[in-house]
């Protein structure tokens, strides 16, 4: 008779074992769950605070092109609801190839880029007469911009 008792006793020690290391584990693994998630929601918070578009007009290539010295210039607006920085996260594409950012300026003369501000970016290109396309992409947003030189 006692030893079925220490059978069970050593059954429920083991039993409580098993189960406290299950419970942290499991504990662990939805703390680890949870942070990304809420990183993974902040990260889609600001992409769909963020919004650009490419307000140069392409029936004025000469706003666009400089021939002289070889830049495209593109003026975007921040369309979004957040302040954009400027000094990170933007690309741009011209013809399909990415093409570094030679200069961003905010036109206002502001000191942040933020809804409802333009900034004037500028890039080295060499162009060809004909058509081309332009990307801009800022913080996982895009605008595109068909124009003529």
């Amino acid at each position: 008779m006692s030893s079925d008792g220490i059978t069970q006793l050593v059954l429920f020690i083991a039993a409580l074992t098993v189960a406290a290391g299950v419970a942290t584990t499991l504990t662990t693994n939805v703390s680890d769950i949870s942070s990304s998630l809420d990183t993974r929601g902040d990260s889609i918070v600001e992409g769909i605070d963020t919004d650009v578009e490419i307000i140069s007009d392409p029936g004025s290539p000469d706003s666009i092109y400089d021939s002289t010295n070889q830049e495209v210039t593109l003026l975007v607006k921040n369309t979004g609801e957040r302040t954009l920085s400027t000094d990170r996260g933007i690309d741009v594409l011209v013809d399909g190839q990415f093409v570094a950012v030679s200069n961003v300026e905010i036109v206002s003369g502001a000191s942040a880029w933020r809804p409802g501000q333009t900034v004037s970016i500028t890039v080295s290109k060499s162009l060809a007469a004909g058509e081309h396309r332009a990307v801009v992409r800022v913080d996982g947003d895009s605008a595109e911009l068909l124009f003529y030189i």
